[in-house]
């Protein structure tokens, strides 16, 4: 990014602590946000979202595996995300490489559970096929094409909106119980299964500025962020994770208070989110 003057940086610190961002914005309001579904044609499910001048495409492909050891109950899912080097200078070279493996860790972290799984805002439990046997593997990769900040939440609402998309085909199933036995498994061409979205959460990020925090920040904003949580929440308001970015360290009341900012931010971004995908759905239909 290119570097910004003791003046300009003035401009953006000063204009957060009025409330008036310097695109117009006030602190806790989100950029003009589009949605498109099915994207990418030979995925089970994807979707492009821009949020501002932030642009990420997410897709799902469902493919059968077998469930872990220890975990026989439940599906897998892995998340990737690949930066393009055209959507941002820094991105060429290793900085790509760096970033695509922080976001990865940071959207498994807040939509998986981390390693543990415990909190897991995708029910692993629905990709089973068949107990100890059979399973529904989810590969989520996440493309940057053009970045202007705030790309964990965006790339977390292109994966909300493209796992809203995705259809999981029916599966029959030929077993004897035997525990030698390999089942038989007949996957239909024709009947899907759509993809429960009712629990996977947006991913609100404050980024702290001064004395104040906002949403949504642009590259030139976080250029200037002393510390950022983005907090993982659900539609129910339930919190399913969280991570702290950033050198300085926050006390725990303001933590507490980002955490009840980002639940009240959240009805809004779902709400939009919402929208968008009736209107992208309703869009498909007539084509």
């Amino acid at each position: 990014m290119v570097g910004l003057s003791e003046g300009e940086r003035r401009f953006i610190r000063g204009g957060i602590a009025q409330d008036l961002r310097s695109d117009g914005r006030r602190r806790l309001q989100y950029c003009p946000i589009s949605v498109q579904t099915g994207v990418i044609p030979q995925a089970n499910g994807s979707a492009r979202v821009r949020l501002g001048a932030t642009d990420v495409i997410a897709t799902i492909k469902a493919e059968l595996g077998k469930p872990s050891l220890l975990q026989p109950d439940k599906g897998k899912v892995s998340i990737h995300v690949d930066c393009s080097p055209t959507a941002a200078p820094m991105f060429e070279g290793r900085g790509g490489e760096e970033l695509s493996s922080e976001l990865s860790l940071a959207l498994e972290r807040c939509l998986l559970g981390g390693k543990s799984g415990a909190g897991a805002a995708i029910d692993l439990s629905s990709l089973i096929v068949l107990d100890g046997k059979v399973c529904w593997d989810l590969y989520i990769d996440g493309l940057v094409i053009s970045s202007d900040g705030n790309l964990l939440d965006t790339l977390a609402a292109a994966i909300k909106v493209a796992l809203s998309n995705t259809g999981i085909p029916k599966v029959n199933i030929v077993y004897d119980g035997s525990p030698d036995d390999q089942p038989e498994v007949d996957v239909s061409d024709e009947e899907f299964l759509q993809f429960d979205t009712s629990g996977v959460p947006v991913v609100i990020t404050l980024t702290k500025v001064g004395k104040h925090y906002i949403v949504d920040a642009t590259a030139e904003e976080e250029s200037q962020m002393s510390s950022a949580v983005s907090v993982s929440v659900n539609r129910n308001g339930q919190i399913c994770g969280l991570i702290k970015r950033g050198g300085t360290g926050l006390d725990p009341s303001v933590i507490l208070d980002m955490i009840s900012v980002a639940k009240h931010v959240s009805k809004e971004l779902i709400s939009m989110l919402d929208s968008e995908i009736a209107a992208a759905e309703a869009s498909d239909d007539e084509s």
